[in-house]
């Protein structure tokens, strides 16, 4: 087994530039640290295209690397290429998956769709689509605006959630346009909108959120059947945008269940 041991090879300067978004975008790759991510994927159906390990972690990888390269490195060699404090010896390459640009339709009423316009934060994104696989969503609808869903901090706030639902990018146009003609109930999260109400809503529906420092845009906002706020007895102005999606896709949710 032929280990590396030198920070300055050459496979090992490429696996730390992939480690950086837009290098690994600029491939079609997607990087992966550690254990728990890389198995997520592997048990999701994603193929390695590449598994680099330490020597410790050699079994793992003839366990799950299936057909996969592996290469190995020295417990050094990993710590220039990994971004966490106390790294696990375990990465992959898997090839970047292809976003949708068609919104799926289950056709028995019960879809529900969480719509993001311009969502910067990764942290938000991750949670948001934890959500929407949690509560068994059609698909998650992101603007071209949106921030990457394989940004390595948004698949681990997505809990491997990444790989098991549809994720869509699309116009916002065009996804007022199928809402319209699938008769999906548009609601906008919305500072200035009436309060939630589990018995106004109607299925199937989508809702939508805004950037998290603008909210939803004006324009997109009066494209919306309903303006909805979610009630806040409290002090608290507003909530961000991954808690309001948990509480409204809940309320959804179970107004499907309840069907």
């Amino acid at each position: 087994m032929n280990v590396i041991t030198s920070r300055d090879n050459a496979k090992v300067k490429r696996f730390a530039s992939l480690h950086k978004r837009e290098e690994a975008r600029r491939e079609g790759l997607v990087f992966l640290e550690g254990e728990r991510l890389c198995r997520e994927a592997f048990e999701s159906g994603i193929k390695p295209s590449e598994v680099i390990v330490t020597e410790k972690n050699v079994p793992w990888a003839e366990q799950y690397a299936e057909g996969a390269e592996v290469t190995v490195l020295s417990e050094e060699c990993f710590k220039k290429i990994a971004s966490t404090v106390n790294p696990q010896g375990i990465a992959c390459l898997i090839k970047q998956p292809v976003l949708e640009k068609d919104v799926p339709i289950r056709g028995d009423g019960s879809d529900v769709y969480a719509v993001l316009e311009d969502v910067q934060d990764p942290g938000n994104l991750g949670t948001i689509i934890r959500t929407a696989d949690a509560f068994d969503f059609t698909a998650v609808i992101m603007s071209k605006g949106t921030c990457d869903p394989f940004n390595e901090k948004t698949i681990r706030a997505s809990m491997g959630s990444v790989w098991h639902l549809p994720l869509v990018t699309a116009s916002l146009d065009d996804a007022f346009s199928f809402f319209e003609k699938n008769g999906v109930t548009t609601l906008a999260m919305h500072l200035h909108g009436e309060e939630l109400n589990e018995s106004g809503i109607t299925l199937p529906a989508a809702y939508l959120i805004g950037n998290e420092g603008r909210g939803l845009s004006e324009e997109t906002s009066a494209k919306c059947k309903s303006l909805v706020k979610i009630p806040m007895p409290g002090k608290a102005e507003s909530l961000n945008a991954a808690a309001a999606s948990a509480i409204i896709g809940y309320v959804l949710a179970s107004k499907r269940d309840a069907r």
